[in-house]
């Protein structure tokens, strides 16, 4: 990972879904290094415990379809007198699954957590962000938001409508003058537990297959996490000041071959 150490994001607060791990977790880093007070929310309790008190953030539980939890963690925040700046909404997961296999339940489960979920954390944390003084919402969309497999009916469809309900969101809030942005991140493959366990769920010759066009199109590679975090880090900063309902594309070239 890169070694940095600043302080643009002193006094600010940062909550992360899903930040126990991968690019949550990687994000998270970056935005300690750099001054933040950083929330890791997650269902992985055991995991998220230990590496908060290994970074210096503090873990908080949080089922990102349930809207309850969701306005218990903004009121614990809350109640820390810290506001709230920055919200990445990064919990998700990827289950394999065409129009034959699928069934409406998985598609549902799917849905409820990238979709509803991201849906609850721009609903719930706006308000705190707006009387905190404005700041940036990052939604973690996919580059099968973008473009799409046949083996991911359920993933692509829910990552789509994060592209989309970003843009619609960074809108409203823009029209209301909350002062906070909203943009989409678009990651191709990283090295990361979400794409190992999608990965782990093909057959053999489906594994050779897709390792075949990864290798073809992916010209970068697989990424680290930390090179995600650091264009979600980006969005975070004043140095996309001028970015509100955009998408931004970390994907090895993976989408332009």
């Amino acid at each position: 990972m890169t070694t940095f150490s600043g302080s643009r994001f002193e006094s600010k607060t940062a909550l992360i879904s899903g930040g126990a791990s991968g690019i949550g977790l990687a994000t998270a880093k970056r935005m300690i290094a750099d001054g933040a007070t950083v929330w890791i929310a997650d269902i992985q309790d055991e995991l998220g415990e230990s590496v908060a008190e290994e970074i210096g953030a503090t873990y908080v539980h949080l089922d990102v379809v349930n809207e309850s939890e969701w306005i218990s963690v903004v009121e614990l925040i809350a109640s820390q007198g810290q506001g709230l700046h920055f919200v990445m909404n990064n919990a998700g997961i990827a289950v394999n699954g065409n129009l034959e296999t699928e069934t409406t339940d998985g598609f549902m489960r799917t849905i409820n957590i990238n979709l509803l979920g991201v849906f609850l954390g721009c609903k719930v944390c706006a308000p705190l962000m707006e009387v905190s003084g404005g700041g940036a919402i990052v939604n973690v969309s996919s580059i099968y938001g973008m473009v799409s497999s046949s083996k991911v009916i359920a993933y692509s469809a829910s990552k789509g409508g994060v592209r989309t309900m970003t843009k619609s969101i960074a809108l409203d809030l823009a029209e209301r003058e909350t002062g906070i942005r909203v943009n989409s991140i678009h990651p191709g493959f990283a090295e990361t537990p979400l794409v190992e366990n999608a990965i782990a769920q093909l057959e053999p010759e489906e594994g050779e297959q897709f390792s075949a066009r990864l290798a073809e199109r992916a010209l970068l590679g697989l990424a680290d996490p930390d090179q995600i975090a650091a264009a979600a880090v980006f969005l975070f900063s004043d140095d996309s000041s001028f970015m509100t309902g955009s998408e931004l594309v970390v994907d090895g070239g993976f989408t332009a071959s």
